[in-house]
């Protein structure tokens, strides 16, 4: 049962979705993020250097040509016209080694289909600024879940669009337990997250020391 019935968050990215963000994250006013992102990544992929790797939430695929690099890549969306952007953006940078890209709707929302520890690094990326309060908790389980070493969250530039509801998430306090932060930034007013996952063993006890990630 949600607490926002006048926010129904697969509705709105089917609807919105598709052509009209990509149109979005191709706009001027939005290169300035673009172009930061791109920076810091490109920091991060030659420290991580990830060999599997996710999008969790990769949209039309704005961000697919900073992985070009990366041997083993996954987007995942939860939005059908988000996927089918995202494929054709997909199938222009690497046809030898494919992106592997999967839209999925299950019953839970929270829910992602994907190995234990399967990925070296899940990038995520302004996606769990709409993911509602009551589903984040278990949504971040399941990144736990799937994530082998390193998640990053990327806020949302900032827009003005209350019908997409920007949820102010306390994230020092979800990654608590499950990842240790080591790094924490904001570029343009968009934070920046590095976190490295906790040892099966570990979370829920004391933080295990993480390596920290040059990402400034």
């Amino acid at each position: 049962m949600t607490n926002h019935p006048d926010y129904q968050p697969d509705q709105y990215w089917e609807d919105r979705g598709g052509p009209a963000y990509k149109s979005y994250t191709e706009s001027a006013p939005y290169a300035q993020y673009k172009d930061a992102q791109e920076a810091f990544f490109r920091r991060l992929l030659a420290d991580v250097q990830p060999q599997r790797m996710l999008d969790f939430g990769c949209g039309s695929g704005k961000s697919f040509p900073l992985w070009a690099d990366v041997p083993e890549v996954h987007g995942y969306d939860r939005s059908r016209s988000q996927i089918e952007v995202a494929r054709t953006e997909a199938r222009g940078l690497r046809s030898a080694n494919p992106y592997q890209l999967m839209h999925c709707l299950t019953g839970e929302r929270t829910e992602v289909p994907y190995d234990d520890g399967y990925f070296d690094l899940v990038a995520v990326i302004e996606v769990l600024l709409h993911v509602l309060p009551e589903e984040i908790d278990a949504l971040m389980d399941e990144l736990h879940r799937i994530c082998r070493d390193y998640l990053v969250i990327v806020t949302a530039a900032p827009f003005d669009n209350p019908a997409a509801h920007n949820f102010n998430h306390d994230y020092p306090g979800l990654l608590k337990d499950r990842f240790d932060i080591v790094d924490d930034h904001v570029v343009l007013q968009q934070r920046y997250i590095v976190a490295r996952k906790l040892p099966v063993a570990t979370a829920g006890h004391a933080h295990a020391e993480a390596e920290l990630v040059s990402a400034n």
